[in-house]
């Protein structure tokens, strides 16, 4: 199994479940873990299983002006926060949704799918009831299904606290995620 996990983080805490649900992953293949701004026109010819990542921001996915509002908050929290190196408030995992290659290769006849790539979303959110905080995950794989992923998990959600601080579990919970990703496409 070889799989590809496009993350957008703006903090590290979503890079920091990235790299957790890939551990879990390399129990039984390969996994690669890209950012949003590092991902565009990302080759999925040899993936089977495609994962992608995003912090909440206002209820959905960040947006142009919810990046830069969250950077300026890194910049005046006086050492409390610090934005993810390479975080840009221009680019972000809207561009890459738009532009991600169409999940299955239909023959030109359009009888029979080649290779259908598997798809899963996460997201980094506040803790508390998703009707509260929103959740990201679900507009990822709303864009992963209209471009013709097959669902290989339901959205996943990653707790954090009031200082965006992943709370105490996320990780392992992220590991075992990536482990039972695995599982499935097995």
């Amino acid at each position: 199994m070889r799989a590809l996990i496009i993350y957008e983080s703006v903090f590290g805490t979503t890079h920091t479940v990235a790299d957790a649900i890939a551990e879990g992953l390399r129990t039984s293949g390969e996994a690669t873990v890209v950012s949003a701004a590092d991902a565009e026109g990302a080759d999925l010819t040899n993936v089977d299983l495609l994962i992608i990542g995003a912090p909440t921001h206002l209820h959905g996915l960040p947006a142009l002006y919810t990046r830069k509002s969250a950077l300026r908050a890194a910049e005046s929290a006086q050492g409390r926060l610090h934005a993810e190196p390479g975080a840009s408030e221009a680019y972000g995992l809207r561009s890459v949704l738009e532009t991600l290659p169409v999940g299955s290769h239909v023959e030109p006849q359009g009888i029979a799918v080649k290779h259908q790539v598997a798809a899963a979303a996460f997201d980094t959110r506040r803790s508390g009831p998703a009707l509260l905080t929103g959740r990201a995950g679900r507009a990822i794989a709303k864009h992963l299904r209209q471009r013709g992923y097959a669902s290989a998990a339901t959205p996943a959600s990653f707790l954090v606290d009031s200082e965006d601080q992943l709370l105490d579990g996320e990780i392992d919970r992220a590991v075992a995620w990536g482990k039972s990703l695995a599982a499935h496409d097995s």
